[in-house]
């Protein structure tokens, strides 16, 4: 499915009142004043968005002071590209630069202060549906958000520094933003790098699902079951049975429904159900609700009982099928 995508931003605000209807129309709604109120003001935004990433470049000409209440919808990192930002996430305190961004979580006030003689910040919003599904996706299994994430990335050394490497792409086409955007309407361009900024932070921030998603499928996992695994994953659109699961990776049903239990905790029918809720998650959040239902990509993914699809997608991600449907866009 194509991603939805904004035309880029380039705007200019000399009115507080402005400026904050600009930056709430990319980020977030927000209370914002100048440090010094004898100063004048100014604000200049350069943002894109492509599916669930927007990427911005924010400055203002003078010391600010910023805060939010709790963003709910979305995780958001922030980065100084030269000086040093005050910042708060929830409890935490953190003093951004181009060596640490602060990472904000969508629980939790944040607060932003600094700024100014036009030093410009980069924005990162990911939205919340779509980092905790790329979680799920990765792990193999429902992830139930919001995502603990560290409020802090050190981006000078280790995953961290591989994660900013591509987010100075962006900020690399930024520079030309003025004289040509062609790139940045780019979705051959753009696309990718979204969606390594949204992977690539499971992999780089410290967070409890971490050490899972470094390492690489265990061992101790029989092959066989690992075949299983894939098999599924697969074939999940299709009306598998155990017995199709089993004769596809040379076992009997007995010894497969064994091996899942002892290893996987679920029957093979109940790792199959998980992938598909999890393929149906992934799609409603991506899905155009003008042209797509809920109840089309339940009964798609073979979830007949509209009532039990909402309860089991609610038990699994907090929220109903409806709320996400095309969170994404």
């Amino acid at each position: 499915m194509e991603q939805a995508k904004r035309e880029p931003i380039a705007g200019r605000c000399t009115a507080i009142e402005e400026a904050r209807r600009l930056g709430t129309s990319v980020y977030f709604p927000h209370r914002l004043r100048l440090l010094d109120e004898a100063r004048p003001f100014d604000m200049r935004l350069k943002a894109v968005s492509f599916g669930p990433v927007t990427v911005g470049m924010l400055s203002y000409a003078d010391p600010v002071h910023i805060e939010t209440d709790d963003m709910e919808t979305a995780y958001e990192v922030n980065v100084p590209l030269a000086g040093t930002v005050d910042s708060w996430s929830g409890p935490d305190r953190v003093m951004a630069s181009v060596r640490r961004a602060v990472v904000f979580r969508p629980y939790g006030q944040t607060v932003m202060e600094g700024f100014g003689e036009g030093k410009p910040l980069l924005g990162v919003k990911l939205d919340r549906t779509a980092l905790e599904t790329q979680l799920s996706d990765l792990l193999r299994t429902p992830v139930r958000g919001p995502i603990e994430l560290s409020s802090s990335l050190d981006l000078a050394s280790g995953r961290g520094r591989d994660w900013w490497a591509v987010a100075r792409s962006v900020v690399d086409l930024f520079t030309a933003f003025d004289d040509n955007s062609t790139l940045l309407n780019n979705a051959l361009v753009m696309r990718p790098l979204m969606q390594s900024l949204l992977t690539g932070l499971l992999f780089a921030v410290e967070h409890p699902f971490l050490e899972q998603v470094l390492e690489p499928p265990g061992p101790s996992l029989p092959a066989a079951l690992r075949r299983a695994q894939a098999f599924i994953e697969e074939k999940a659109a299709e009306a598998l049975t155990v017995t199709d699961v089993a004769a596809a990776v040379g076992l009997g049903v007995r010894a497969l429904q064994v091996g899942f239990q002892q290893h996987l905790q679920a029957t093979p029918m109940e790792y199959l159900r998980d992938v598909r809720l999890r393929r149906a998650h992934a799609e409603l959040v991506a899905a155009d609700p003008e042209r797509t239902t809920v109840a089309e990509v339940a009964h798609r993914w073979g979830f007949a009982h509209l009532g039990r699809f909402a309860a089991r997608h609610r038990a699994t991600y907090g929220t109903s099928p409806s709320e996400v449907l095309g969170s994404a866009l």
